[in-house]
């Protein structure tokens, strides 16, 4: 039993399941010149018999088409069951003509594509909330951006698969093909290791990776208000909002903050400058902590800055902290307590009510508080040093105490005189870095508070070592300076502050809210 030359008998037609498929024709009994045709796909990897309508195949055995297949060089992926049902079928009443699939190759498998791993997400628009221990999602928490830091790896490219050869029917070998390598290069902010592999940030900031580009941007643009749409904001750079700050949502900038709309009770805290071109609506809630400040109002808010703080229209009812100089330049600070290390100026102090209104000037409130702490700490421990003395001094007073203790009460009586020098030691630490605090240099405060129209009665004014209160309206302008000698207030003739410092936006021109272009 052999097969016809190839050449010979090989037809293409478009047979079954509408692939291509090459016949050829098979004799496998001479006697009877019934004929087999064999059905190869193109690839060479499937293998079907078709049985003619009006050839009796009756009589057709297992052996008798494996064969054939033999004879026609079919020697992989041969399917044993795929035979037997031809044989069976055929030898049936009634006989089905058409495709048998006898033999199956198998296939290339192509290789995995080259990936890229993030060791730093970029940033995106799915949010990936946080979940406490009891199950309990904070939705104002969507963790949009992840930080990433100067030296930090953020990618890695991952090689693509070499795929896995294949067979046909025939035995050949079909050859594998690998998966296509990852497309990425490195942009702004990125450096790339010598084997391209590794990726990591030059600078500071948030990832970004589109089209096929890998960089590091240290600007954070947000085109919309700060709600649970974005979330709180945590960014190791620079965040320019176009929008509001709504209650209850804060941003943390390591490198400023410029929010466009304005401020409501939620929380600002950046290494930075802030600026807010509107202004703050604090409703008691609002915390800013930052280098410097711009905005238009601050209305029932706390700042801290370690810089200016620069206002166009009001402070009212707030606490405001500078370690620079606090200046209102078209209104009025009505209320709470304004302290300003370097001076403070507005055009009025509080109102013709007699708001009670508190304004320091000279002060520095880190050293304030400094203090107060260490107020609390001596204050403790000269109640210990007291208490413990009540009990020790009548004891070491008495000379005849140690022939009447026995060992375990001399014990304790040593350990109580053993806390007591610490007491006293510790004490005379706190009293020594108390004054310290008192002799450090004062030569960069400004002590001078300046009205430009009215200081009404009810004003407080601070400077160091003494606190004095306005009985009788004044018309300004004028400067109010201590008079140290007399622990009293001298009201004089209008002196400018020193020149306030410029805000620093990292490179970007702000305008002080209300300043025309």
């Amino acid at each position: 039993m052999t097969a016809p030359n190839p050449s010979d008998s090989d037809v293409t037609v478009a047979g079954h399941g509408g692939e291509t498929i090459v016949m050829r024709t098979l004799l496998y009994d001479r006697n009877s010149s019934r004929e087999l045709h064999l059905a190869a796909s193109g690839d060479g990897m499937r293998v079907y018999l078709k049985a003619d309508p009006g050839v009796n195949f009756s009589g057709i055995s297992l052996e008798s088409v494996t064969d054939a297949l033999a004879s026609a060089g079919v020697r992989h992926g041969v399917l044993e069951s795929g035979i037997r049902l031809f044989v069976h079928i055929q030898n049936s009443p009634e006989p089905f003509r058409g495709f048998f699939q006898v033999a199956r190759g198998e296939p290339m498998r192509r290789g995995e594509n080259g990936s890229i791993e993030f060791h730093v997400h970029p940033a995106g628009i799915n949010p990936r909330y946080d979940e406490n221990a009891e199950g309990a999602i904070d939705y104002k928490q969507l963790n949009l951006i992840e930080n990433c830091f100067a030296g930090q790896r953020i990618a890695s490219v991952l090689p693509p698969g070499p795929g896995r050869a294949g067979r046909d029917v025939f035995g050949n070998e079909v050859p594998a093909v690998p998966g296509d390598p990852a497309v990425i290069r490195a942009g702004t902010g990125v450096v790339t290791s010598p084997s391209g592999r590794e990726f990591s940030a030059e600078v500071e900031g948030r990832v970004v990776f589109e089209d096929g580009v890998l960089s590091v941007s240290s600007l954070l643009e947000i085109s919309r208000d700060i709600d649970y749409s974005v979330g709180n904001v945590t960014f190791a750079g620079r965040v320019v909002v176009q929008g509001s700050l709504l209650d209850g949502f804060s941003i943390n900038a390591r490198h400023g903050v410029e929010l466009k709309g304005d401020m409501g009770a939620g929380h600002i805290s950046s290494e930075g400058d802030v600026v807010i071109t509107g202004g703050i609506k604090g409703k008691g809630a609002a915390i800013i902590a930052c280098r410097s400040l711009v905005t238009h109002y601050i209305d029932d808010a706390s700042v801290e800055a370690r810089g200016d703080v620069m206002v166009t229209k009001e402070i009212m009812n707030s606490s405001v902290k500078s370690l620079g100089r606090v200046s209102v330049t078209q209104g009025a600070i009505i209320g709470g307590e304004v302290c300003g290390r370097r001076g403070v100026e507005a055009d009025t102090l509080g109102s013709d009510m007699g708001v009670a209104t508190l304004v320091a000037a000279g002060l520095d409130w880190t050293e304030e508080n400094q203090r107060a702490e260490l107020r609390a700490r001596i204050a403790e421990y000269m109640d210990r040093l007291n208490s413990a003395a009540a009990v020790l001094d009548p004891l070491l007073a008495d000379k005849g105490i140690g022939s009447r203790l026995d060992a375990d009460q001399k014990s304790m009586l040593a350990d109580l005189v053993s806390e007591l020098g610490d007491v006293r030691e510790r004490l005379a630490e706190l009293l020594e870095e108390r004054a310290r605090l008192n002799d450090r240099e004062r030569s960069d405060r400004v002590e001078r508070i300046n009205v430009r129209k009215t200081l009404n009665m009810g004003v407080s004014a601070r400077f160091s070592g003494f606190t004095s209160q306005v009985k009788d309206a004044v018309k300004g302008p004028l400067s109010i300076c201590p008079d140290e000698q007399r622990g009293a207030l001298s009201i004089g003739a209008f002196s400018d502050l020193p020149k306030a410092e410029a805000p620093q936006n990292e490179g970007n021109d702000v305008q002080t809210p209300g300043q025309e272009s």
